[in-house]
């Protein structure tokens, strides 16, 4: 269930994911009918229902010397998400401090759904231009809502963007905006499965294969400067 899903995301677990939509649906409901509606044990249901109450998606009322559970406003999950946001601006300055003492020369290594977005998260925070070869236009089908804000923050921040793509990457490719990215295409012969990513001193190998999500990010500034040069020479070649 998609809905399930994003609660998931927005940092519930799966039990109480489960039982917040089923009191959305029920209005009001004891803990009983809860765990029988969830198929989750009832002792366990009252637990989670304790952790819902603590971050205030959850209350109750108590009538015939019952409690009867009900939740907040779905709104309250954006409040929650603005109240954690406010949170970690505060201490934002303290936190780049310590990344700018990293080393010139750096390696890291994302995977999965999770570390994609950090990945494009970083594009936002710190490219101003991007340029890329082996571009598969993957990331609209393995990131479907998340990707598509990601080419709007891009185009809010002017972030501008060259590709040099595979051939059967054009379908995909389309939805991009005209006025946001330059895009020439390889011969099919040349298709690739791996995309590079250069930006702001950083190269960027990233897979998208469904079982096989991973981007390795290397931070170097010389290695940069002869990637871009690499792109350049095949830019002009096509």
């Amino acid at each position: 269930m998609q809905e399930q899903k994003i609660l998931e995301e927005f940092g519930l677990n799966e039990r109480e994911s489960k039982i917040y939509l089923a009191l959305l649906k029920e209005k009001s409901c004891t803990a009983s009918k809860l765990a029988k509606l969830t198929k989750i044990n009832r002792t366990t249901a009252y637990l989670e229902l304790e952790n819902l109450m603590q971050i205030g998606l959850v209350s109750y009322t108590i009538k015939n010397s019952k409690r009867y559970y009900q939740c907040a406003s779905p709104k309250k999950l954006v409040e929650i998400l603005e109240t954690k946001k406010k949170k970690i601006k505060s201490i934002l300055p303290k936190l780049e401090n310590f990344h700018k003492s990293v080393e010139h020369f750096k390696i890291e290594t994302f995977e999965g759904k999770g570390g994609l977005k950090t990945f494009y998260q970083d594009i936002l925070n710190n490219a101003k231009d991007v340029v890329a070869f082996g571009v598969t236009g993957l990331a609209f089908e393995i990131l479907e809502f998340e990707f598509p804000h990601f080419i709007k923050e891009c185009k809010k921040r002017k972030i501008t963007a060259r590709y040099i793509a595979n051939q059967n990457s054009r379908k995909l490719l389309k939805k991009l905006p005209k006025n946001f990215v330059k895009i020439k295409y390889l011969p099919k012969i040349y298709d690739a499965g791996i995309t590079t990513i250069i930006y702001k001193n950083k190269i960027a190998i990233q897979s998208l294969q469904k079982e096989n999500i991973y981007i390795v990010v290397i931070t170097d500034k010389t290695l940069y400067a002869d990637y871009k040069n690499y792109f350049e020479f095949m830019w002009s070649s096509i």
